[in-house]
Order: structure tokens, then C-alpha cells, then sequence
């Protein structure tokens, strides 16, 4: 976990899925067939947000059990996962790695199973253990952003500063490093600054704070929306129960989408928005620079401490 200080009016952020800093590995698993793994032994529902979850699944056959990673977003994910306190298990493939866990063509339905590991049972006729750990991050490293000017994601008639913008020293760095802390009140209408679909969302996080247990992710009300390009729209601290849109819903530019609010590791109320996807570690996020609309003809990247007018 990194450690925080509280700085007066600067918007703290979650750093989301897969915030735990751990050292990238190159190992990278491929989708297989589940009905040529054997017995589905075991299923276990993990990393649950509206618009879908991952399942980890072990199947056996004869001596031989296998572990299998499924990803039922309609977006992809990379996971960084490890296994660990092994019994009557012993390993015929790595036992840590990164996968690309493609999506499903549908948000809840079933993405193909992605093999992480294979284990040997050196007892058929024993019970058998192993210690899943993972961590997970929404998008496609691969991902790179096509050149669009955003709008401001509140609506017409509104001004509000930018209380931490790019590089901010508080909490925008890594995998936040292009985000940017707007200082809106509690209820504002938070509307799209891009075109796309919604892929995952949050409403049931309840307050906000500095603490180290709000840096959990799902203490924080967000809205995901992948682009047309593949980057994804992060939209966070959200009011409760405030969220406006669904998983699969196509957003065009200027919908509303929820209400911002001050829940998840936050110092004060306001808006995150970042443009982000995975990172190849399947922990951190590549975070993108963005240009934001500030009037007809007129676009600039958004700067610490500047008020600025929605017009649009």
C-alpha cells in the first residue's frame, strides 16, 4: 500500500484494481476450451462490479488439475496472480504470472477460460489445496489513445477549479499520473467527456475518508466507459446509489451519467476523470495525457488551479 498525507482541498484518489506495487512477470496464459480440462472441481466469484466479475475455476482430470482464470466484463483484463501453501498439489507450470483475460461478448456473459496453471495430484485420492492471490486491472495494455479533445464532464453553466491536475505531487503519480481532480460539490450531474460503453460501474460504496481501508476499491463509486479506441474514461468518487447508466449501455458525449460525490479515499468532494487502461504488470495502469474542450475552437490540457466553464 503506498501511504497518504492529507493536504486541505486536494482531491485524494483510490488507486484502484491491482493497487498493491509488485514486480511485473512476464508469463502470459492462453484461452482454452474448458470442456477439455476435465471435472470442474471448484469455482470461486471474485472482483464483482456491476457489468460483470472473474471466475477462477479448478477442473481435474485424473492426476491432473488445472487452474483457470474467466472474465465475464464486456472489456478486457489483466491479472497479475500467484499460487501459494500447496497441498498434495505439485506444479508443472509456473505457479505466478500475468494474463490477458480476453472479454465476453456480453457484460455477465462468459469470456473463454484462460489456463494459468497446471498442477500434478501426487494422491488421486486425497483432498487437494491451493492459495489463489491476485490482483486485476480493467483494459487492454495495448491500448493506445487517437487523438480527441475532451469536454468537461459537468454541465453547461458550470465553473469549477482543477484541484489536482497532471504530475499532481498528492496522488497523481503512476497510475494516476494524468488524472485530474475537479472541485465539485456533492450532486453534480457528472457527464460523459467521450463517446463510448459502459463496461463496469460502482454504487454501493458508503462514505469516503483518508484512512487506510478506504483505499480499497470497492469503497469507491465509479463509472468505467471504454472508448472507441480502446482506452477507458474512469470516472470516480461518485455519489451513492447516484449512477444514472448500465454496463453495455453505448454513452455519447454529454450524457449524464451519475452524481459526483466524496466516497473512496477522498479528502474532499470533486470529480476524478483520467483516461487510463491496464498496464502489462496487471497491477498498475498506463494513465494518458488529455486535451480538454474550453470553448468553441479553444482546447488546452487541464491546469492545476484553473477555473474552468463548461460551455458546451
Amino acid at each position: 500500500m503506498r501511504s497518504w498525507v492529507l493536504v486541505t482541498l486536494v482531491g485524494a484518489c483510490t488507486p484502484g484494481p491491482g493497487y498493491a506495487q509488485r514486480e511485473p512477470v512476464t508469463a502470459v496464459a492462453a484461452p482454452q476450451d474448458g470442456n477439455t480440462l476435465g471435472t470442474l472441481d471448484n469455482r470461486t466469484i471474485e472482483f464483482v462490479f456491476d457489468g460483470g466479475q472473474i471466475e477462477f475455476e479448478l477442473y481435474r482430470a485424473g492426476s491432473r488439475v488445472t487452474q483457470v482464470a474467466r472474465n465475464r466484463y464486456a472489456v478486457p483484463l489483466m491479472v497479475r496472480w500467484s499460487l501459494s501453501q500447496l497441498e498434495n498439489l505439485e506444479p508443472v507450470s509456473p505457479v505466478d504470472g500475468v494474463a490477458f483475460l480476453p472479454p465476453a461478448p456480453t457484460p455477465l456473459g462468459a469470456g473463454p477460460a484462460v489456463v494459468l496453471a497446471e498442477l500434478d495430484l501426487p494422491d488421486p485420492t486425497g483432498r487437494y489445496h491451493r492459495l489463489l492471490d491476485f490482483k486485476a486491472r480493467f483494459g487492454d495494455p495495448r491500448a493506445e489513445p487517437t487523438e480527441y479533445v475532451y469536454r468537461l464532464p459537468y454541465p453547461r453553466g458550470l465553473t469549477y477549479a482543477v484541484l489536482q491536475g497532471f504530475h499532481g505531487s498528492f496522488s497523481h503519480h503512476g497510475s494516476n499520473e494524468f488524472a485530474v481532480d475537479f472541485d465539485c460539490p456533492v450532486a453534480t450531474p457528472v457527464l460523459a467527456a467521450r463517446p463510448g460503453v459502459v463496461v463496469a460501474a460502482n454504487a454501493a460504496a458508503q462514505g469516503g475518508g483518508t484512512s487506510p481501508d478506504f483505499l480499497d476499491y470497492r469503497r469507491t463509486n465509479f463509472v468505467l466507459i471504454q472508448h472507441d479506441d480502446g482506452t477507458i474514461g474512469e470516472y470516480m468518487h461518485l455519489s451513492p446509489s447516484g449512477i444514472e447508466v448500465k454496463p453495455g449501455q453505448r454513452i455519447e458525449r454529454g450524457r449524464e451519467l451519475a452524481l459526483s460525490g466524496n466516497t473512496g479515499f477522498s479528502s474532499t468532494p470533486h470529480l476524478h476523470f483520467q483516461v487510463m487502461t491496464a498496464a502489462e504488470d496487471g497491477v498498475n495502469a498506463h494513465s494518458f495525457p488529455f486535451r480538454l474542450a474550453t470553448g468553441p475552437h479553444k482546447s488546452e490540457e487541464p491546469v492545476q488551479g484553473r477555473r474552468y466553464s463548461a460551455w458546451e
